[in-house]
């Protein structure tokens, strides 16, 4: 029986980079070399529409992707799916929630990713007939909590991967600090900054992957009414990328319209200028959110993302207070026209003089009388 050749299991991870587009230049450098090349893309179709930029909003769901401090604004429930169509029949969905509650804000997040088919190599390089599908996936917690205008956040993350019969496992943290304080211009101006997936390594086989630790510091401006700029910088695996973004919202009746575009520099250097730019669109009815981000990637294609999010539920419950006595409603004083010390409706003898000792019928007692 002819032995079957085991994949290599380095190629399939530089291909999955490759393909991912989070890393074109795999090969070519220091980037792309750590596991879970996934753990980069961009999560939301709102934040991916605005250049990947959301290091400093506050409010949405979906920045326990970007600054886990953020969640510490929400002010409702909220639950959010995206589902993204990459290249090479490559998908990406994930489903995230977040709960104010007393003392801060919870949440939960689950994504995975799946790249379709594969054409098997062996340690050669040499590529086989037989195909194989990689799969990767991640679950977190989070919670975050405000202070005033400051706030902190915090992840806790399992990641599992699965190349063909192989699989890999690793625990990452990540935390974030948000401060909305600001207020140059007279405009809101709110700055954060997060450190993500610092954890354990990923074991193929025999050789183990650091995780792709990221650095986000990045600002949010109301710049007019219904205009946010944003601007974030990343460093990620010894390289320093600039994304910067805008949202325009306005109200049509009960419906909020969105437009969203931005700019990010990752692949310019490999892909063009084109690959950079980034846009989408979004639809807010009562409780109800649709988004969309479209992103390309010049000649290796485009990506679209769609998110549908639904806030419900009220606001989170604060801490009990006592119970004020309830106010009693104000009496006033009876007339008292001899001012004797007994009420006119009950003064059987009005007018007595002032300075009478009277009885309770407003009367002077017979034995008290000369």
């Amino acid at each position: 029986m002819m032995a079957r050749r085991k994949p290599n299991i380095s190629a399939p991870l530089a291909a999955a980079a490759l393909m991912l587009c989070c890393n074109p230049a795999f090969a070519a450098g220091a980037r792309g070399t750590s596991a879970f090349q996934f753990l980069q893309l961009g999560v939301g179709a709102r934040p991916s529409a605005m250049g990947e930029v959301f290091a400093g909003v506050a409010g949405d769901v979906n920045a326990v992707y970007w600054n886990p401090a953020g969640l510490a604004g929400m002010k409702r429930r909220e639950l959010s799916l995206t589902h993204a169509l990459w290249l090479d029949g490559i998908t990406y969905s994930n489903i995230v929630c977040g709960q104010p509650v007393k003392g801060g804000t919870i949440g939960a997040a689950l994504n995975v990713l799946n790249t379709g088919s594969i054409q098997k190599a062996d340690n050669t390089g040499l590529r086989l007939a037989d195909q194989y599908s990689m799969s990767e996936a991640m679950g977190l917690v989070s919670y975050a909590r405000g202070l005033g205008e400051f706030a902190l956040g915090a992840n806790l993350k399992f990641i599992t991967s699965r190349i063909e019969e192989e699989t890999a496992h690793a625990f990452a943290a990540d935390v974030g600090a948000l401060y909305g304080g600001f207020r140059p211009w007279g405009r809101k101006l709110s700055v954060g900054l997060a450190v993500q997936n610092a954890g354990t390594k990923a074991k193929y086989v025999a050789e183990e992957y650091s995780l792709p630790v990221i650095v986000r510091a990045g600002g949010a401006l109301e710049a007019v009414k219904g205009l946010l700029v944003v601007s974030d910088l990343n460093y990620v695996e010894k390289d320093i990328n600039i994304h910067v973004g805008a949202e325009y919202t306005r109200a049509f009746g009960a419906f909020v319209a969105a437009a969203r575009a931005g700019y990010k520099n990752d692949t310019i250097k490999e892909l063009g200028a084109l690959s950079g730019l980034t846009a989408g669109a979004g639809l807010k009815w009562n409780d109800l959110q649709l988004d969309y981000a479209w992103n390309s990637f010049t000649d290796l294609g485009i990506t679209h993302r769609i998110s549908l999010g639904v806030k419900f539920g009220g606001p989170a419950v604060k801490a009990e207070q006592p119970a004020a006595a309830p106010a009693l409603p104000a009496v006033s004083a009876p007339a008292d026209g001899d001012a004797d010390g007994v009420a006119d409706p009950l003064d059987k003898c009005p007018g007595t003089s002032t300075g009478t000792v009277v009885n309770a019928e407003g009367c002077a007692p017979a034995v008290l009388r000369n």
